[in-house]
C-alpha cells in the first residue's frame, strides 16, 4: 500500500529532519539559508504523488537524514580546511549520453585506470568521512553503504535489477548521486515524484548553476580526501548532463566531452525497465505506467534542451560523438581518442586493465535484460515524434 499524503507530510517535517541530522552528527551549522526552503518544497510536492510504500518511506527519510548529516560534516571540514575549495578539478573527462547507451560500460572500463579519479558507490552514499575512521584501516563508509543504501541489497535479491545494472559499494557509479545532497535537482528525484520534478524544472532559486557549483565543491572534497590531484583528472558520467550543458561547462570549463549515441527505440524501453526494478526498493508494486510517464517526461525534456544548447553553444567540434555499436564491439579506439583529446596519457598498463575488465564483464554476464516498446505502451511512431530530430542527427 502506498504511503498516504498525510504520512508523507508527517515523515518529511522539515524541522524534525534537520534536528535529527544535528543530533546524529553532533554538528549544527548547515551554512545554507535556503535549506529549509528547498526541503519544504520537496515535502510539499512529494505529498502530491510520491510512489513509496511504508518500507520505501522509511528508506526515504533515512536517506534524507543521511544526506543532511553529510552536509553538516562537509561544512565542518570546510571550516577546518578551507583549502579544499582550492583543489583543481576543472578539466574532467565527461561521458555523455542517454541511459542504456553504453555509458556505464565505458565509464567502468575507463574507471579501472588508476590515473583517473572517479566516484564509487560508497563515496556517493557518504561523501563525508566518518569521525571514527582510522588511518590505514578500511574506510568504514564501504561497509556502511551496504546497510544504508537499499539498492546494494536489492542488487543481490533482484536478478532483474542485477541483469540490467550491477550495484556494489566499490563499483564506479555516476556522480549524479551527489546532486541528492542539494534536494534541488530536477533529474535526481528519488523517490520519484512527477510533481516535484516539474516544479524543479521551473524554479529559479536556488538555480541549476548553484547545484552544479555545490556538486563541484563535493568533487573537490573527494579529491582532497584522496591526497589531492597528483597529476590525475576526474572521470565523470551523468546521463542527465545533456540537459544542463550551460551549467556543466560553466562549472567545468576545461572538460573533454564524449557522447555515446544509441537509438531511443532501444534505450528508452531499456531504461524504463531498469528504473522499474530500481524503484521496487521503495515500492514493491510500482506502477509501470507511472514509470513510463516519468522517464518519457525526463528524457524528452533532456533531449530538447541538449539539442538547443549544443547548437547555441557551438559544441559540435568539442563533443566526440561515438555510436553505441562501437562501444559494444570495439571500445578501445574511442577510449584512446578521448584520452588524446583530453591530453591525458593512456598507459599500456591502464589499457590492459580496461581490456581485462571488458573481458570479465561481458554483456549478459548477470542475465538477460529484457524489454520492449510494447511492454510499456510505446510505439515507433511515438519515438519518432518525440526523438526524431535526435535520431536523424546522431543515429547511424
Amino acid at each position: 500500500m502506498l504511503a498516504s499524503k498525510q504520512e508523507i507530510l508527517d515523515a518529511f517535517d522539515v524541522q524534525t529532519l534537520l534536528q535529527k541530522a544535528r543530533d546524529e552528527s553532533g554538528l549544527n551549522d548547515f551554512n545554507d539559508e535556503n535549506l529549509p526552503l528547498v526541503l519544504g518544497k520537496m515535502r510539499e510536492y512529494f505529498a502530491q504523488d510520491l510512489q513509496v510504500d511504508a518500507n520505501g518511506l522509511r528508506h526515504s527519510i533515512n536517506t534524507t537524514i543521511r544526506q543532511l548529516v553529510n552536509r553538516l560534516r562537509f561544512e565542518a571540514d570546510l571550516k577546518k580546511h578551507p583549502e579544499i575549495l582550492e583543489e583543481e578539478v576543472d578539466d574532467p573527462i565527461i561521458i555523455l549520453g542517454f541511459p542504456r547507451s553504453g555509458t556505464t560500460k565505458t565509464h567502468r572500463m575507463m574507471g579501472v585506470d588508476p590515473n583517473l579519479l572517479k566516484t564509487t558507490m560508497w563515496q556517493l552514499v557518504n561523501p563525508a568521512p566518518f569521525p571514527n575512521a582510522i588511518a590505514g584501516e578500511p574506510d568504514p563508509r564501504i561497509a556502511a553503504a551496504y546497510t544504508q543504501e537499499q539498492l546494494l541489497a536489492a542488487n543481490d535479491a533482484n536478478p532483474a535489477l542485477r541483469a540490467a545494472h550491477v550495484y556494489g559499494a566499490n563499483e564506479v557509479q555516476e556522480e549524479l548521486w551527489l546532486f541528492g545532497l542539494t534536494f534541488n535537482y530536477g533529474d535526481f528525484v528519488r523517490p520519484p515524484s512527477l510533481a516535484y520534478q516539474d516544479y524543479l524544472r521551473q524554479r529559479k532559486t536556488p538555480s541549476d548553476l548553484d547545484n552544479y557549483r555545490y556538486q563541484k565543491s563535493l568533487i573537490q572534497y573527494l579529491q582532497w580526501q584522496q591526497g589531492g590531484r597528483k597529476n590525475r583528472r576526474w572521470l565523470f558520467k551523468n546521463t542527465s548532463n545533456i540537459g544542463y550543458m550551460d551549467e556543466l561547462l560553466q562549472t567545468f570549463p576545461k572538460a573533454t566531452l564524449m557522447h555515446i549515441h544509441r537509438n531511443p527505440m532501444v534505450s528508452l524501453p531499456s531504461v524504463i525497465r531498469l528504473v522499474m526494478e530500481f524503484l521496487r526498493t521503495d515500492n514493491a508494486n510500482i506502477d509501470p505506467a507511472f514509470v513510463t510517464k516519468l522517464m518519457v517526461s525526463k528524457s524528452t525534456w533532456l533531449c530538447q534542451r541538449y539539442l538547443e544548447s549544443r547548437d547555441r553553444l557551438g559544441l559540435d567540434d568539442r563533443i566526440f560523438d561515438v555510436q553505441y555499436e562501437q562501444v559494444r564491439s570495439n571500445p578501445m579506439p574511442a577510449i584512446q581518442e578521448i584520452y588524446d583529446r583530453a591530453g591525458h596519457v593512456l598507459t599500456p598498463e591502464s589499457a590492459q586493465l580496461m581490456m581485462d575488465y571488458e573481458k570479465e564483464n561481458e554483456q549478459g554476464k548477470h542475465g538477460a535484460h529484457q524489454y520492449s516498446l510494447e511492454q510499456f505502451g510505446l510505439t515507433e511512431a511515438f519515438i519518432n515524434e518525440h526523438y526524431g530530430e535526435y535520431i536523424k542527427r546522431f543515429i547511424r
